[in-house]
């Protein structure tokens, strides 16, 4: 039995296989305001953790089939449910027993019979815990995204490009990778233009063009100003000069500032090296990708150029 879908209210989880046990708890429980779902058994309740959300868990020890113990370390086992706090609910009083509770990973361990002041207080003490551990847990991720991603154009920073390109390098030496330098064309113009806060949300709006073209597994990287780098795993010079030519195309057909109606219209050049054809290293790997960037430029601008096809130019 579930009570509501309500994200906010606390969703606990009854396992026992005793009906008068799961009909007290359900009552206390959605007495307090609590979501309940109820099972009456272990391995009913790691199939109820596939598809329903649990903030905690009554678990009972003594059910057919698999024991509480076991559940318990079946769902401390499970990445995406070793989190949720158990507590035990059960006859068995012997110290060896509420051992063998908290070594399965149980966070508590409640004797029957309870008193229900008793209950109440542990249940709310373990998801006011459960509570301050996903903030923190939310914190950790957001500071961790502060410190490799570009605020504004939500792509990684440089940082995360040298770290992250060096250990897809070692993990997949036997997969290609492109790397693609983008450079917007006469940018001083848009800012001498339009100013600097035009400029930013010129380069911000790109960023958004660029991002949902990206397939899966592949990233930005804000550069430096008005130089961006994408980072292709699995793509060859064929399929990164497909992509880059993609993206050059939508950005030269898109209209930039028109929130504002200046309805601007930009072009990028981009520069394409591959490893492991064009390069065995990423400092090469990089390198290689600018110097086409700047051929790119050379050629006049808004073109896409593959390290590759400058080397086939070079003279004997």
């Amino acid at each position: 039995m579930e009570n509501s879908t309500d994200k906010t209210v606390p969703a606990i989880l009854v396992v026992d296989d005793n009906p008068v046990i799961i009909k007290l708890l359900e009552e206390l429980l959605l007495r307090a305001a609590y979501q309940v779902t109820a099972v009456s058994g272990g391995e009913e309740a790691l199939e109820s953790l596939k598809n329903a959300r649990a903030d905690l868990i009554l678990l009972d020890v003594d059910m057919p089939g698999k024991s509480g113990f076991a559940t318990c370390e079946a769902i401390k086992g499970n990445p995406l449910t070793k989190d949720i706090p158990v507590i035990f609910v059960t006859s068995r009083a012997e110290r060896g027993d509420i051992v063998n509770g908290f070594e399965a990973g149980g966070q508590d361990y409640i004797i029957k019979p309870f008193t229900r002041a008793e209950l109440l207080a542990r249940v709310r003490t373990h998801l006011t815990l459960r509570r301050v551990q996903k903030d923190l847990q939310e914190s950790v991720i957001r500071y961790r995204n502060l410190s490799i991603l570009d605020d504004l154009t939500g792509f990684y920073n440089t940082r995360f490009l040298y770290q992250s390109l060096q250990e897809q390098l070692e993990k997949h030496p036997d997969l290609p990778l492109s790397v693609v330098f983008i450079d917007i064309d006469s940018f001083k113009m848009v800012v001498d233009t339009h100013g600097h806060l035009n400029g930013s949300s010129t380069i911000a709006e790109l960023a958004e063009i660029i991002m949902p073209l990206l397939p899966e597994g592949c990233y930005g990287v804000s550069y430096g100003g008005d130089e961006f780098v994408l980072v292709l795993p699995g793509h060859d010079r064929t399929e990164g000069g497909r992509l880059s030519e993609m993206i050059r195309v939508a950005i030269e057909q898109a209209t930039f500032l028109s929130f504002c109606e200046l309805n601007v219209h930009i072009t990028v050049s981009s520069g394409i090296a591959t490893y492991p054809d064009d390069a065995r290293t990423l400092e090469e790997l990089l390198g290689n990708a600018d110097n086409a960037l700047f051929e790119a430029k050379r050629l006049g601008k808004n073109k896409v150029v593959r390290f590759s096809e400058m080397t086939k130019r070079q003279p004997l």
